[in-house]
């Protein structure tokens, strides 16, 4: 049975240019089971979604670096160690690099992924693991994040749910990138948007033909909860 959903943002109720799909928001709305978002973008930011959308029970930001509901917020992650890496690369000079957000952000560093190449993101890896163990970087397609090793999604919504008193095995999670992988396993079932990467749709229970937006609305209705 499912008690709960949660929702990356980007990719997955966004479009590519990260305009909303506004029939998912309909469907959303409609649900009568706790909502999370969960996304890789600054709490300020997803905390206004959440408010536009309404009746959303919890939000996970910065990749489950932040994880809150209505009564408490919780922050993890060392990110003393996710900007010595940021410097480290930065001082590489080998990226035309744009970063992300860098006054919000406060459990991790982020880079904007529209400014490199795959070859810029396999060097921007090597770079990080060479300097920092502690830290990692994940790839949402529209960023590269520097994060604690101990913080993701997954983690994240573990943490929503005991706030919510809700099993684990009791959530539906939707994502369609790296970032997602770790909350499509831990959930009690894990879906993909047809537009996902590899590692999100290896890691999820179904896969939707339907891309963004759409894709959430068919996974929805195949778990019955529209």
């Amino acid at each position: 049975m499912i008690s709960a959903a949660a929702f990356d943002i980007d990719g997955t109720l966004t479009f590519r240019d990260r305009s909303l799909e506004l029939s998912v928001i309909s469907a959303i709305r409609r649900l009568r089971i706790p909502v999370i978002l969960a996304t890789g973008n600054v709490f300020c930011f997803v905390h206004a979604v959440a408010v536009a959308i309404g009746g959303v029970s919890g939000i996970i930001a910065e990749n489950g670096g932040i994880v809150a509901d209505n009564k408490a917020q919780v922050i993890s992650g060392n990110v003393a160690a996710c900007r010595i890496a940021a410097r480290a690369v930065e001082r590489s000079r080998k990226f035309n690099l744009r970063r992300l957000d860098a006054a919000e952000r406060v459990t991790e560093v982020a880079y904007s992924r529209d400014t490199l190449t795959d070859a810029d993101v396999a060097s921007f890896r090597k770079i990080v693991a060479e300097c920092c163990p502690d830290v990692t970087v994940v790839d949402s397609s529209f960023a590269l994040h520097i994060r604690d090793i101990h913080v993701n999604k997954g983690i994240g919504l573990t943490k929503i749910a005991a706030l919510l008193g809700i099993s684990l095995n009791e959530f539906a999670a939707f994502g369609d990138s790296e970032n997602d992988v770790e909350m499509l396993k831990v959930a009690g079932i894990g879906v993909a948007v047809g537009n996902a990467d590899k590692q999100a749709k290896t890691a999820a229970d179904y896969v939707t033909k339907e891309n963004h937006g759409l894709g959430v609305i068919e996974g929805l209705k195949y778990l019955k909860l529209l």
